[in-house]
């Protein structure tokens, strides 16, 4: 229960981290985008936006971990919860079959942008699929190989 404790505390200071840094974000392209990178107003806003929702979800988690940390049952909980192995199973099977989705989208968007708009307008997902897919094998190679 303590190394849970402190891999939670390692947890809210990357969490306070990537507050901070979304704040500094927010500040330069918001705040300074057009004058220190010559920015126009939909990049400045579009990049204020992503560390907008970098914030908010660093903040969210940042507090739900500390309260956690506060609170004694809601921290038995918890480590109950992420140690089960039904929900471990769970979170396993999810990861792959989401993994698996996104590969199927990725290669139908390849093969929809290479065959009706262009040759070079399937580059980007063709790339991303195959780099998914080479990282998933050796991944896995590696899995059947340690077990």
């Amino acid at each position: 229960m303590e190394g849970y404790r402190k891999a939670l505390k390692k947890k809210s200071t990357l969490w306070l981290l990537a507050f901070i840094v979304s704040l500094a974000g927010i500040g330069l392209f918001f705040i300074f985008g057009g004058g220190l990178f010559g920015l126009d107003v939909e990049s400045r806003r579009s990049f204020g936006g992503m560390f907008g929702v970098l914030f908010i979800v660093s903040l969210g988690y940042y507090v739900s971990i500390t309260t956690m940390l506060s609170n004694e049952t809601k921290l038995k909980e918890q480590y109950i919860r992420s140690t089960d192995e039904r929900n471990l199973n769970i979170e396993v099977r999810s990861s792959n079959v989401t993994l698996n989705i996104v590969m199927v989208c990725l290669f139908i968007a390849f093969i929809t942008l290479s065959l009706f708009i262009g040759k070079n307008a399937g580059v980007i997902p063709g790339i991303a699929f195959y780099g998914i897919w080479f990282v998933k094998s050796v991944v896995k190679s590696y899995y059947n190989k340690i077990m």
